[in-house]
Parts: structure tokens; sequence; C-alpha cells
């Protein structure tokens, strides 16, 4: 089988785009059982975040199908032709998506270069999948091998401490705005990864008052207890905006969750008290027309896109490259000597039945044999097959590894007639 990624993100396509194509962690059932029943797929992940949605797959048919198959699938799901998805989307293959899945988890690719929430949506991502049963031992293997690689980098480079999440980009800017954060009154609508991690920021930068929302009771009470919050309904935000003075949003909801007409109530009797509204969600949580009220600043993120661009990124991305290329090699090395496993296997066990075969008869031909001439003839003979054998399975290994080793395994098959299937990655 083959590894392809089809990936659509931040640096290959416009926020409206993304907005269209987001899939809320909650909704990922649907998709990947209608992309599982694609002939040729044979194992499939969804990695949704909030600037990137991308497919990994495990293939055993063309490449052009599948890929094809993913391009129709999002088409129909964000109403965007999929001649589009295909120009914006990047496909890569093999070795070339084991790196660029590996580069994600150490952050290499994300809007805040080097943050660490990617690690906490890659297993949601890998948990939805096992939820869904669709994959299997190479996409969970593929998984597996870059969070060992994230957790390499993150170990042995200062790639996370140096690195800034968006939640802590977007409080940064709040700081700025309000003139600190201490004492203020916040509200976290949003008990996911996201919304966890915001929470605690804002309790360890000192504010007063703090809110923690979401449609489930027991994750506001959960999630606001470890902050020292108090739980919030959703339902229940608007009317505590009146004094509030920051409100994030980090819901998966497929629609805006706060309308401007909303806060626009909301906000009648704050009497002109600024508002910091920071919108995390993908597509946005917060309608755009809410940022032209009057004394409310909205921040989503493109605009924090636009702001961490122009920050300095960490300064040890080439050793984190470095980390990815040699995790994303010894990855490939290991599924191909996966991959020439069964066929070397098989080979050697069509060898040992002949020989089994032509003993027995021999054997037969001379009933004059006792137990122990019958046992060193026997023992002769496998003895010549291994040495016989040694050389064509070590070049077997070596050969297989190589950018020709499907068709050196798939002549081997020819060879002996091998009823073995490919399994390079």
């Amino acid at each position: 089988m083959t590894i392809v990624n089809v990936g659509v993100s931040h640096r290959t396509a416009p926020a409206e785009i993304l907005e269209k194509l987001a899939v809320p962690s909650a909704e990922l059932g649907s998709p990947l059982a209608q992309l599982h029943a694609v002939p040729g797929i044979d194992e499939v992940a969804i990695l949704p975040t909030c600037n990137r949605v991308e497919v990994y797959m495990a293939a055993s048919g063309p490449v052009g199908q599948v890929t094809r198959a993913v391009a129709d699938l999002m088409a129909a799901r964000g109403r965007v032709r999929a001649g589009e998805i295909l120009r914006l989307a990047r496909i890569r293959v093999g070795g070339a998506a084991a790196e660029h899945l590996f580069s994600v988890a150490c952050g290499l690719d994300s809007m805040a270069v080097g943050e660490d929430q990617i690690v906490a949506q890659i297993k949601d991502a890998a948990r939805a999948a096992r939820a869904a049963e669709t994959t299997g031992p190479v996409i969970s293997g593929l998984i597996d091998a870059a969070l060992r690689a994230s957790k390499r980098a993150r170990t042995q480079t200062t790639i996370s401490t140096e690195g800034i999440s968006l939640a802590r980009a977007g409080l940064d800017l709040a700081a700025g705005h309000l003139g600190g954060l201490a004492a203020r009154h916040a509200v976290v609508l949003g008990t996911g990864s996201m919304g966890k991690l915001t929470a605690r920021l804002l309790r360890e930068a000192g504010v007063g008052r703090l809110g923690v929302a979401s449609r489930s009771p027991a994750r506001a009470a959960e999630v606001a207890a470890a902050v020292r919050g108090t739980p919030l309904a959703a339902s229940d935000v608007p009317a505590a905006l009146a004094d509030t003075d920051i409100l994030v949003t980090a819901t998966g909801s497929a629609v805006p969750v706060m309308r401007a007409g909303q806060l626009r109530a909301a906000r009648e009797p704050a009497d002109g008290r600024p508002l910091f509204v920071l919108d995390l969600g993908m597509p946005p949580n917060v309608e755009p027309a809410a940022g032209r009220l009057a004394g409310v600043t909205l921040v989503d993120l493109t605009a924090l896109g636009r702001h961490l661009a122009d920050l300095d990124v960490p300064g040890q991305i080439p050793q984190v490259r470095a980390i990815v290329a040699a995790e994303a090699a010894a990855y490939m090395d290991r599924q191909d000597q996966a991959a020439a496993a069964p066929v070397i296997a098989a080979m050697h066990a069509q060898i040992r039945q002949l020989a089994d075969a032509e003993l027995a008869r021999l054997h037969d031909r001379l009933p004059g044999l006792n137990e122990q001439q019958r046992a060193e003839t026997a023992a002769t003979v496998h003895r010549i097959l291994r040495k016989v054998l040694h050389r064509p399975t070590v070049r077997a290994k070596e050969f297989s590894a190589g950018p020709e080793g499907p068709l050196y395994l798939d002549a081997l098959r020819q060879l002996f007639d091998l009823g073995t299937s490919g399994a390079r990655a």
C-alpha cells in the first residue's frame, strides 16, 4: 500500500476556502466512512485544525483515483469545485507524505511555528479514525511515528519554549489593546483543547472573573474547576458580556455562535466599555459584522495570522528539520523492510516445501535408510538451501529499501510465483 496525503492549509488556500472546508471534530465520522468506502482506500484519517484540513490514506488503488475521491468529498462538503480543491491542495506520496506529517507534528507547518496544540489535534484525529474503524496498522503506525518525532524535537530543541501558540498570541494582542489582562473579566466559550488552553493562560495572566461556557454543562464545570472559574451555559454568554473585557470563542461549530445582533444587544448596558473578542474558531465562531460594533475589537484567525507573520520564528528550526528528516528516513526504512519481509518469507517457505517434497520422494526410493541417515540427508539439503538463499535474501532487503524497491519485490513474486501482495508505504 502507498501512503497518500491530500492537504489544504493556510499556506495554500485563503481563509474563506478553509472556512468552507472545515470539518468539526464531532462530525468526522461521516467523511471518514465515505472515504473508507472508496475502492482503493484501505485506511484513512482526517486531520482538521483551525488552519488546515488534511487527509492521510493507505491506498492500494491509483494515487490519482484516491486523490480525486478526496477532492470530490471536500468539494461536496464545502460547495467548492473539485478542480479548485485540486488546484489549492498539496498532494504528497510515500516518504514525502510521511515527512510532511512529521513536520506538522513538530509544529513546523503551523501558523504559530512551534506551537504544541497540534500534538493533541493529531491524537484526536487518530482517536476519531479508530472510532470510525477506518484506520489500521499503516496509518496508525505513521501517526505514532510522527508523534515520536514530535516528542524528540520538543525534547532535544527549544521549538516548544520559543514558539507561541495561537491562544497565547491572541491574548498578547488582547493585553496590548486593553493595557494588560490582570483583573480583567473574561469569558471563554468552548471547552476543547484550544478553549482549555486559553482558559489556563487567562488564569495565569491574572484575570479577575473568568467564565467558562460550553454546550455541555459537565464540560463547562470540569474546565472551570481546573482554572478556578465559573461554569456557564452557552446560552448565558450574551448576558455575561455587559461587564466582560475579553471574550474568547473556540468551538467546533460549523456556524457562528455569536451574531452581531446578539453582541449589540448584550453590550447595550456596557456604557462604552471596550470588549476584545478573540475568535479562534474555524469556521469563525463570531459573525464578522460584530467587529464593526462600537467598542468591540474582533481578532479572528486571519488577523492573527497577519500578526504572527511579523514575529520572529524560533531559532532552532534547522535542528528540528534535521530531526524530521532523520525520523522520516528511519520510518521509511522500516516500511521498506516490512514490505520485503512477507515476500522473502514466502520465497523461503516455497523452497522449503519443494525440498521437503523431494526428500520425501528420495526416502521412498531408498527405504533402507535408517532414521539417522534420513535426518542427515534432510539437514544437508536444508543447509545447502540456506547458503544458496542467503545472498538473494540480503540483496532483496537491500534493493527493497531503494527507490525501485517495489519493482524488485514484484520481480521476485513473478520469478517464484509468490502469492503475496505489495505493501510499500
